[in-house]
């Protein structure tokens, strides 16, 4: 199956001593061996822009050097059962073989058994950034980048204060209005930061979604604040000024997403 697609990413850039050994070892090898750049050489069945399947990200802030192993394969092998569990029967051999979904599932328990400490330090979203991302970030996280010829936005943060966001998130948003399904969405949130060390760094990285919008509207693309003031607004009992926020951030986003019916 080959597409292009546009993705999002949410990345945890960890100290290298946080690393379990396998992430040391694939870390170490990348490193010396000038992969960053590399292209993973399975078959990502177009679940993974090529462009974007680097091995390992890497940050040097303050002489500190924070990694991210991109997990390429366990990726895959999670978005080929996670896609085959979410379209009909009926149309599952047109993307792969019921071979290829077993072996999958065999691979993914024997990743489970032998390597039990490892997940996934990338979250990926195809054509567009999904809202809950957004409570783990501050305006002032944001930066807009030129990558090539082209704008991007990029958010950063400690992850401790992303954790930090979320809790405060949950707290005002459990038990209102808000629909259960989307408070369970960022409590999944919350339980995946939780699960790595606390001096790392999280991402947001617009990547190819970037493309997807002009210039200019990637300039007044301000999504982090509009879901604050949304937070806020519902912390107040102002159900509507709350509403004119969140109706703002997801009319942004409707427009990328129509690309999953046309893909």
């Amino acid at each position: 199956m080959k597409s292009r697609l546009a993705c999002a990413y949410l990345r945890v850039y960890q100290p290298m001593s946080a690393l379990t050994d396998v992430e040391q070892s694939l870390a170490e090898r990348a490193r010396s061996a000038s992969a960053i750049a590399q292209r993973p050489r399975f078959p990502v069945l177009g679940l993974l822009p090529p462009e974007e399947c680097q091995e390992i990200y890497e940050k040097v802030v303050d002489g500190a050097v924070y990694v991210c192993p991109a997990h390429n394969r366990l990726r895959t092998l999670l978005g080929l059962v996670a896609f085959e569990r979410s379209i009909p029967d009926a149309v599952v051999s047109s993307f792969f073989s019921e071979k290829d979904v077993s072996r999958a599932r065999v691979e993914l328990e024997t990743i489970q058994r032998t390597e039990p400490n490892i997940r996934p330090c990338v979250v990926q979203s195809v054509w567009h950034v999904p809202v809950r991302w957004f409570v783990c970030f501050d305006d002032a996280d944001r930066r807009v980048e030129h990558v090539g010829d082209h704008p991007t936005v990029r958010y950063e943060t400690r992850i401790g204060q992303a954790r930090d966001r979320v809790a405060d998130a949950l707290n005002t948003l459990t038990g209102g209005i808000v629909h259960p399904v989307i408070v369970g969405m960022i409590y999944e949130l919350k339980e995946w930061l939780g699960s790595f060390n606390e001096l790392s760094l999280l991402e947001l990285d617009y990547a190819s979604v970037a493309t997807l919008f002009e210039p200019d509207e990637l300039a007044d693309d301000h999504s982090s604040a509009d879901v604050w003031n949304a937070i806020a607004a519902l912390g107040e009992g102002n159900g509507m000024n709350a509403s004119l926020y969140y109706r703002r951030v997801n009319e942004r986003w409707a427009h990328p997403r129509r690309h999953e019916s046309l893909n």
